[in-house]
């Protein structure tokens, strides 16, 4: 009877109990993303199946805390596969930039993270909202060139003649009659010369 009664404890703990994952690790965050908006109370969803699995604990920081600090939020010691992990209260905090942190203990009594970052708290503040209006797209069309091919016109010589240039009067040339009148005094001095000295010559003889 004590045998039945054990063996009933054993397949009622195994069938009550979640199943963990045989291959490995499977620790992550669904909800909410990184980059998302997050107001009021926000389900955490995910799953926690691990082997050596002992608890879990969700907890929150400011994105980018130089401090590295982290403000817990939500514990618990039974898996959870594919639902909800916690609530988170946002209403208490700020508008601001937040990380999500998702640690795992095990029985060994180590641990595994998974953080989501840039989560925006939005409570107080206006969310902008866009609307894509769509506008008319001008068309531009290209008149396509036409090539016009004008022949140069071709320089037409004109052969120039030159003109002479007199040159100027040669201050030592003589003119005809200046040659004329010079030859006929030489001619005449010449006659003088040889009358004189004949008539010299004849006035010794005798």
């Amino acid at each position: 009877m004590k045998r039945a009664l054990l063996a009933f404890s054993i397949i009622f703990t195994l069938v009550t109990q979640p199943v963990l994952a045989q291959d490995g690790a499977e620790i992550f965050i669904t909800s909410p993303q990184a980059g998302q908006i997050v107001q009021g109370l926000a389900v955490v969803s995910g799953s926690v199946t691990v082997l050596g699995f002992s608890s879990y604990e969700l907890a929150f920081s400011y994105n980018d805390d130089p401090t590295g600090t982290w403000f817990l939020m939500h514990t618990s010691s039974l898996p959870v596969v594919e639902g909800e992990l916690g609530a988170w209260d946002t209403t208490i905090l700020t508008d601001g930039d937040y990380s999500l942190r998702l640690r795992v203990f095990l029985l060994d009594g180590s641990f595994q993270d998974e953080t989501v970052t840039g989560l925006r708290v939005r409570n107080y503040t206006a969310i902008p909202t866009f609307t894509s209006t769509p506008t008319a797209t001008a068309v531009v069309k290209f008149a396509v060139p036409t090539a016009q091919f004008i022949a140069p016109a071709l320089a037409t010589a004109t052969p120039s003649r030159a003109t002479p240039t007199p040159f100027p009067p040669n201050p030592a040339g003589l003119e005809l009659p200046s040659i004329t009148n010079a030859l006929t005094r030489g001619a005449a001095l010449a006659l003088l010369l040889f009358l004189g000295i004949g008539i010299i010559l004849r006035l010794r003889r005798s």
